[in-house]
């Protein structure tokens, strides 16, 4: 009996290396095919030096936005202009919100904008703060070059559900200018996600 069950076992191993065996020489047989075919030739990229994408996949660009926090500091970055992006940091600790933009033409410093948050801790409860951005274009009338920055920072209070949402004022042509921005960021509108309050 001892001995049909080591038999048994040997057969499931030996099967499961089968079919990874199967599974891996399919994936490889994919993608030598892959890299041979292309637009209905045949073709080594490694050969010609040329690496090609996927069909479609040329002009795609993308625009990530990310965020991040801890304890005490929450990070996200967001796009100000085109090809210009900025860094948001909130201190929990102080109530700092900031956004850093580093000029994509000189790599110094292109901006910097501050604002206190609007939202109140309440009395004995540790600040629990999340950021994020979003794409924002103003449709609003602007005074001489001045716009809305192209993006828009979200503060919500984990505690309360109350949000706070800021930008801030950008000159476009500044960039190519070579011309630093720095300025206090705006409260554009505050609400409150959450009816009830949470007791502890």
């Amino acid at each position: 009996m001892l001995r049909a069950r080591r038999i048994r076992s040997w057969g499931l191993v030996a099967a499961g290396i089968a079919i990874g065996l199967s599974l891996g020489g399919a994936l490889a047989v994919g993608l030598w095919v892959g890299g041979q075919w292309n637009g209905g030739q045949w073709n080594d990229g490694q050969a010609s030096g040329k690496h090609t994408a996927m069909p479609g996949l040329g002009e795609l660009k993308l625009q990530a936005m990310a965020s991040h926090g801890s304890e005490t500091f929450a990070i996200a970055t967001g796009p100000i202009d085109e090809g210009v992006e900025g860094l948001f940091t909130l201190d929990f600790i102080t109530g700092d919100l900031q956004c850093f933009i580093i000029s994509p033409r000189t790599g110094g410093v292109g901006g910097k904008f501050k604002t206190k948050i609007a939202l109140e801790i309440e009395r004995g409860k540790k600040p629990n703060y999340l950021i994020a951005t979003g794409t924002f274009a103003s449709t609003g009338g602007s005074a001489g070059p001045y716009k809305a920055a192209g993006c828009i920072c979200y503060v919500v209070d984990a505690n309360s559900g109350e949000v706070a949402a800021y930008t801030f004022p950008w000159a476009r042509g500044s960039i190519a200018n070579n011309t630093p921005q720095a300025g206090e960021m705006k409260l554009i509108y505050q609400w409150k996600t959450r009816d009830l309050a949470i007791r502890e």
